[in-house]
């Protein structure tokens, strides 16, 4: 029987010190990387042809927000390592192979943003950072055989290396899909990192899933105090490319050391979002003749805004979908049901929280104005 409240209590200030000073880091960051972003000319025109389709935000927004996001997320490890080092000593090698990962998907989504990298070239670079990963011991081993009472299944290295790859770049690429209106990517990987953080930290021995969430919650609720629209400041590739990339590898990190199988349930179901809208745009562009690379107006989120007619309540309504696949997530995977509650309601309310804070700051803009 695990002991849920033993483990929370002593991952707690592990977890709020990644959290603040992530969420911190980011909300002084933004406002000094928006500047640059001006200076060097690292702005993208809402409305703009982009591929296929148009870009939705509006006016001229700086879009390397990614830069932010990454020295938040870096600082809070650092922070987290030096609170709390017995904790994550079993993943430093795992956590440096991530760090140094995600900073590279970031350089190649910075200058993708600036110049525009080509397809192959972008992938090769997702595949390297894969790599890393992979060397470095974080790899997909086994899967798990719900059939068979939920035992482990596990399978051969060179599969497990193949699968490792796919599995992280595929992802990186299907959140830098889901990145199409203001305030819907960072929206979505704070609520996944929430959700994701609440199983890891029913086991003692996920030290370092636990630094690496609460510093990408936090990174990512503070990015979404600018971003949420309409945005000053979009997270541009290299931004998605990170998140997207820092959740892929934590899911596969926190199943490195499963205390219970039904645990493995819970970052299928609360990443599914990005994988569906991925697979149907795929799906889509493919029955028509174009190619999947090709960006286009195809997506989930701007189906709903069509029909809806409205930016943020698809964003809100998507934002719903993943908050409760979440909560399925949780629930599978043997998460009491007050921890459960607590961090429905912790995220509802931080997201609620700096949205409106965004809101306000329009009103009093437009008072002015």
């Amino acid at each position: 029987m695990v002991d849920v409240r033993g483990t929370l209590l002593l991952f707690l200030p592990l977890a709020i010190t990644a959290f603040a000073v992530a969420f911190g880091a980011v909300i002084w960051l933004v406002p000094r990387v928006r500047a640059f972003a001006v200076r060097i000319g690292a702005v993208q025109v809402g409305g703009s042809a982009h591929g296929g389709g148009v870009r939705q935000h509006d006016g001229r927004v700086p879009n390397i927000g990614g830069i932010a996001i990454l020295a938040g997320f870096l600082v809070a490890m650092l922070a987290g390592s030096l609170v709390a080092p017995e904790l994550i000593d079993d993943f430093r090698v795992e956590l440096l192979a991530i760090a140094l990962g995600g900073a590279l998907m970031t350089l190649v989504g910075f200058i993708d943003d600036m110049w525009e990298v080509p397809p192959p070239l972008r992938l090769a670079t997702q595949v390297v950072a894969a790599g890393i990963l992979v060397v470095n011991g974080v790899r997909i081993g086994f899967v798990t055989d719900y059939f068979g009472a939920g035992t482990f299944l596990f399978i051969p290295e060179t599969l497990s290396v193949l699968v490792t790859i796919l599995w992280v770049v595929g992802f990186t690429n299907a959140f830098n899909f889901i990145d199409g209106l203001d305030g819907l990517s960072s929206g979505i990987a704070a609520i996944s990192s929430m959700s994701l953080l609440a199983v890891a930290v029913q086991f003692d021995d996920r030290g370092g899933a636990v630094l690496l969430l609460a510093a990408l919650a936090g990174s990512a609720l503070a990015f979404l105090r600018y971003n949420f629209g309409p945005a000053t400041i979009t997270m541009g590739d290299s931004g998605a490319y990170l998140l997207g990339y820092v959740l892929a590898a934590v899911s596969v990190l926190g199943a490195l050391k499963v205390t219970a199988a039904i645990s493995v349930v819970a970052p299928i179901l609360v990443l599914a979002l990005p994988v569906v809208n991925i697979t149907q745009v795929t799906l889509r562009r493919l029955r028509r003749g174009s190619s999947p690379a090709l960006a286009s107006n195809d997506h989930i989120h701007d189906i709903i805004r069509a029909r809806s007619g409205s930016k943020r309540f698809t964003v809100v309504l998507l934002w719903t979908a993943t908050l409760i696949l979440g909560v399925v997530g949780m629930l599978l995977s043997s998460t009491p049901p007050v921890l459960t509650l607590l961090t429905l309601i912790v995220t509802v309310v931080a997201i609620a929280a700096v949205s409106l804070l965004r809101l306000a700051e329009v009103r009093r803009a437009g008072s002015h104005a």
